[in-house]
This record gives structure tokens, sequence and C-alpha cells, in this order.
């Protein structure tokens, strides 16, 4: 692990200035005064170097406690953590949150029926936090699942965090959390998405619960298009050379700044699938977009035909040049400003409160270095939507990557169907 110096006193001093107070995790992604300082300093990318980065998981007794103490790691560490955050989503509301916080959106969470029937794990990405199951969390526990989400370790604080913990962190936390719900619950599955799925995938390889009933892969992390990734782990050797891409993290959920390390980890997750010549027996549900720019989605295909017979996978693929692959749902969303589909679109919905066609939010971070197409993209009126592939930066400007899922209802309605028939 590496360790940078934090910016305690600028990120403290954020949190009690005017300008701060005047602010919330909605009006700041609006602020290009905000945007042009914060990418500067670095006023986001920075944890408070207060207490551990990660949880002791050895020392935990139940989920409770890990949400609990998770949740402390946090409010410590993460410069926004007390921000306003008025953004009142499903699971929030079901939550009974009143003037939310930062950190209380970005924590895990629980949605519990109260009884030991059937649950459903949900694990977040690289650079993610559990805010982006709130509109699909609370959708299964109002169909009868109880629902739980983790923490990857050096999430939901600062970007910088990400330099602080290692594979070994993600992958503990992520088979604690498994085997924890496989010991709560009479019946289980999991969801996993992007760095999520990899790291699902990879535990329950090592040893899957009897009772795990069905898995569910977004956009899963499988190889990335970038096939020099191994060389990450050297780069980040290298002093003095940390960051892959320092934005100004207007994103309260989710970082914009990735350091070397950051990319040294994604090819930590990734690299065992390859060696995988099977996986157990268990129902699969996947989604991804033909055209994701993250990942690879031809060698995802490569490893589901040699990880599963046809018959035990459900395929949910958005693409807007659909094959006659017999055993595959292709999806279109293609429709006036909206193009295609993107790696980080598919589990939000288009009026979500935050990444919806008109929430506060576009991600415009592919022109984080043009502050002035940066302005356009984030505050123009007439924007196009889709994944920042070559074809679509020519000809679409300004070009916002899709952060919502205009097929959304039908993308939910199967995954349900999917947990349905494999949970009675």
């Amino acid at each position: 692990m590496r360790h940078y110096f934090t910016s305690t006193v600028l990120a403290c001093s954020l949190l009690v200035s005017p300008l701060a107070i005047a602010q919330d995790c909605t009006t700041q992604v609006s602020d290009m005064s905000l945007f042009t300082k914060s990418k500067a300093s670095g006023l986001f990318r920075e944890a408070i170097d207060k207490g551990p980065v990660t949880i002791d998981i050895t020392n935990i007794t139940s989920f409770d406690d890990y949400i609990r103490s998770t949740k402390a790691v946090i409010e410590n560490r993460n410069p926004r953590a007390a921000l306003p955050c008025p953004l009142m989503t499903p699971t929030a509301r079901l939550l009974n949150l009143t003037n939310p916080k930062v950190s209380d959106l970005i924590a895990p969470f629980t949605l519990d029926h109260g009884n030991k029937d059937k649950a459903v794990l949900l694990i977040h990405g690289l650079t993610d936090s559990p805010f982006t199951f709130h509109y699909l969390a609370a959708a299964l526990y109002e169909a009868g699942y109880n629902v739980r989400t983790m923490l990857l370790p050096g999430h939901a604080t600062a970007a910088s965090d990400l330099t602080e913990v290692d594979i070994d962190d993600w992958q503990a936390h992520t088979d604690y959390a498994i085997s924890q719900t496989s010991k709560d619950f009479t019946h289980f599955s999991v969801l996993g998405y992007s760095t999520g799925a990899a790291l699902m995938l990879s535990s329950i390889a090592k040893h899957k619960p009897n009772n795990l009933e069905a898995v569910a892969l977004i956009s899963p992390a499988t190889e990335p298009h970038n096939k020099n990734g191994w060389l990450a782990k050297w780069i980040d050797y290298v002093p003095f050379v940390n960051w892959i891409d320092e934005d100004a993290d207007l994103d309260f959920a989710k970082y914009e700044s990735f350091p070397w390390h950051g990319a040294t980890l994604a090819h930590q997750a990734m690299a065992p699938l390859k060696s995988l010549s099977t996986l157990p027996n268990v129902p699969m549900f996947i989604s991804y977009s033909d055209v994701d720019t993250t990942i690879d989605n031809h060698a995802t295909a490569k490893l589901l035909e040699k990880w599963q017979p046809k018959s035990a996978l459900t395929q949910f693929i958005y693409s807007e040049t659909p094959s006659t692959k017999l055993g595959v749902n292709y999806r279109s969303v293609r429709a006036d400003n909206i193009i295609d589909m993107s790696h980080i679109g598919i589990l939000q919905p288009p009026d979500h409160i935050f990444y919806g066609q008109k929430g506060p939010y576009r991600n415009c971070t592919s022109y984080h270095l043009k502050d002035q197409a940066f302005v356009n993209c984030r505050t123009g009126k007439t924007v196009h939507f889709g994944e920042r592939h070559e074809e679509n930066m020519k000809q679409h400007k300004p070009l916002a990557r899709i952060t919502f899922n205009p097929d959304y209802s039908n993308f939910e309605q199967a995954l349900l169907a999917f947990f349905d028939g494999h949970n009675d």
C-alpha cells in the first residue's frame, strides 16, 4: 500500500466556509467555479487523515456491526461527509432518512423485512459506492427480498484512499459479505456490478455456499479494453507519478479522479477470471453494453461460453446493432439525443433524481482537461448521451456519458423475474 499527503486542513476548511454552507451535493455539480478550483487543488480528491481506511473484518460480529463500522470510516475520512444531500431516493425513503447528508447516502445499508427467507446482496464497482443501488434495492425490497449492500475498502471517502488498500482487502470484504449473508438467510442471490462482479466470481469459485440460488453480473469487469493494464503496478511504484486522472470529483457518490494504484487493483481483481475453467453450477443473469469503453465485452462473451452452458444463462445485452444469437435479449436505447448505452448507465432509471436525464449531474469527465468543453457539456441545453467511444466523441458534441437507462423498467422486470425464478 502507498500513502500520500492528505489535505485535512483544506478539506475541513471547505465544510465551514460560506461556499460549502450555501451548497449541497446537488448544487455543487453545476458550480463551474468550484469545478475549476477543485480540479486544480484536489479539494475532494484527498481523504481526511483520520482513523483507519478500512475496518478489521475479523472483529466484525454481525452485518449490522459491519455497516456501523464502515459508516464510521466514511464519516471520519470523507471531506464532504456532513454536506447536505437532499436526494430522497426510494432507498432513502425506506431508510426513513430525514435531511440526509452525503455519508447517509453513500454508506452501505440493509433493507430488512424481519425474516430469514430470501435476500439479495449487492456489490458495487470500482470508484463507486452503494448509492448506485438506491433504486434497484428498493425494487428488490418491494418484491419481497431482504437487501444488503457492502462497501469495497477505499471507497466512499476520497479517491486518494484507493492508494491505501490492496486487493486482499477487497476480496476479504467480499468473501465476508457473501459468507455472512449465506449464514443469515435461508436462500440468497448476489448481484455484482463491474469490479464487484469480478470479486464475487472469484469468491464463489473458491467456495459456493449451498444456499446461493443465483448470481447477476452487470457490466462485469472481465478484461479491460486497454491490454496494458498489467503495467499499472509498475508505474504505481514510480515516485510522484500518482494519478491517471486528476478531476474535480463533483460527483459525491463516485470518484472522478483515479490513481495508478486503482488501475493496479482493477487488474488484480480481473486477472483470476482468466484461469477459471468453470464456475459452480449457479444460474446467471448478465447485462452489459456492447459498446462499453471500460470493459472488453468480446472477452466477456468468450468467458461466458467457457464458464457456463447456454441453458444456465439469461443475457440482457444493450446493442444498437443486434445479432441473431439465440438466447440473448438485445435491447436498444436509441431515441432523439440518446445514442447508445454505457458501462455505467444500466442500473439507473431515466428519472433518477441525480443521474437521470433531467437530473443535476451529467458525466462530462471526457472533457475534464478542456474547461470550456466541460462547461458546454455540463450546462448546455442540448447534449447527447451515450458511451464515450471514438465515434460518438467525433460525431456528437457535446457528449455526456450516459448515466441512466431509458430501458430501465424492462431491465428491472427481467432481473426480478430471473431472481424470482430461482428463489422459490
